[in-house]
Formats: structure tokens, sequence, C-alpha cells
């Protein structure tokens, strides 16, 4: 029997509160601008004053304690917060007079207060600048229904999170997971191409895209194509297992063998 790990969100941890390499793609924006330092001085973060940004924060914190079945205690907790999500969704909002922008990281902070005193010259500019936490909380809402067999779930929110982070593979990668559980490998496939479209994606995303790839291009038995994608992704992750079977799998359907049948294998995840 196959087994396909959705290792999106083992990397959750890794990702978020990381300091993004200057030109490099998020694998998921920061929860507050503030979290990545904060983190990366060997810290936690445990409150911004922010309600929705503080759930997000505190589920983080459970999930690298107890792992993502953590994610049950504070499930009404982030519906909350992806319901507080904007819709259409826009970074910037009047709250009592004042400009509050919500960011992907400290660098788009600076970068909204540089256009902002661009446009107001000499006068001065009164911005609050907070983190953008629906998409994890999007994150850790699909994983858990991910892990708990509910793919249709795990997709309907992903989708809303995608809406605050087009471009996060983190998310991408989750929701293929669910279109694998309902063998939707035409959904997994353009999942996986849209994420490796995506400029300057991590060395871990891309090779993460491409094992996607590989997967739905070997249950759509385009089987050449599947073998390519797993060779590259071992170019940038050649220690993987996971691609290293699905070759060898390749293989013996090539030289006649029967198709396994097909497991998703989401095991509960411990951040590291």
């Amino acid at each position: 029997m196959r087994l396909l790990q959705a290792v999106a969100a083992v990397l959750a941890a890794a990702s978020i509160g990381s300091v993004a390499l200057a030109q490099t793609a998020q694998s998921i924006p920061d929860v507050s601008p503030e979290a990545p330092a904060v983190s990366q001085a060997g810290a936690r973060e445990v409150s911004t004053g922010d309600a929705d940004e503080d759930a997000v924060l505190a589920t983080v914190a459970d999930v690298q304690a107890h792992g993502i079945v953590a994610v049950k205690d504070h499930e009404a907790a982030l519906r909350k917060v992806v319901g507080d999500m904007p819709q259409p969704f826009v970074r910037e909002r009047q709250e009592g007079g004042v400009m509050t922008y919500r960011a992907d990281s400290a660098e788009g902070c600076l970068a909204e207060t540089a256009r902002l005193r661009a446009v107001a010259g000499q006068a001065s500019v009164d911005l609050v600048c907070r983190g953008n936490p629906y998409p994890t909380a999007a994150f850790y809402l699909g994983s858990y229904f991910n892990e708990t067999d509910q793919p249709n779930a795990a997709i309907e929110v992903l989708n809303l999170g995608l809406v605050a982070a087009p471009d996060s593979p983190l998310l991408l990668t989750e929701r293929n997971a669910a279109f694998n559980a309902l063998h939707h490998w035409d959904d997994t496939l353009s999942g996986a191409d849209r994420g490796l479209a995506i400029a300057n994606l991590l060395p871990r995303d891309r090779a993460r895209l491409l094992r996607n790839r590989g997967y739905a291009l070997t249950e759509l038995r385009r089987l050449d194509d599947a073998q390519q994608a797993y060779e590259a992704s071992l170019q940038l992750e050649p220690d993987s297992a996971l691609a290293k079977n699905e070759l060898a799998y390749i293989a013996r359907l090539k030289n006649g063998g029967t198709a396994a049948a097909t497991k998703i294998f989401m095991p509960y995840r411990q951040p590291p």
C-alpha cells in the first residue's frame, strides 16, 4: 500500500515565526510582524494585544507542545479569526481615526509606512501595523480537518486562507492533501503547478510541491512526467524517502507491476 504523507504541517513551526530570507517567498505570512524576530531571539510571543493574532499564537504554542490534535481545543477561536477576515480581503482599515494595516511581515510594515510617507509628503503618518493571522488560522484548521478525515472542510477553510495569502505554498500543499484524500488528482496537479509558479520559492517548498505534482501525475498514469517531478525534487532534498519510494513504485509500474491502493497518511504533526 502506498503512503502519501501530508508534510506541510510538519514544517509549520519552521515556517511560522521564521525570518524570511530577502527576495524569498514566504511559506505563509507572519502572524505578527515581530513574531519572527522574537522567535529568532529564542523567545515566544504570547500576546500582541490583537485578539485574532493572540488566538493564532495560542494555537501555535499548543500545537508545538501537543501536536495537531491540540487544534480541537482552539477550533472555535480559529473559526472566529477566519470569520474576522475582511470580505473582500483588504489590508487597510480605519480604526478610531488611525490607519491599521495587515502586513505579511515586518518588511511589509516598513514598505507601507514608506508608501504613506511618500503620499503625505511632510505631514506626519500615524499607522498601526499588524500581522496577517488569517492564513495561519486557516492552515491549522485545514491541517486538523485533514488529520480527522474531513477533506471537504479542509478545502473550504484553506480556500479562505488563500484569499489572504494567494502565494502561500504551505496552504497550497495542505489543500493538495485534501484533494488527494478525495482522489481529485487534476486539482492536486493544478494546485502544485500554481505553487511552482510562485517566484523565489524556498527549496523545501519547491521540493514539496514537486512531490505533490509527482504524486498526482503518477495517479493520472503520466509516469514519465511523474518521474521527472520526483527527480527534480531530489535535487533539492536528496534524502527524501518519500520521493525515492515513489520513484521505485513508478519503476515497478513501468515494468508491468500492479498499481497499489492509495492511502493518504497524515500523521499527528509534532513540529520541530
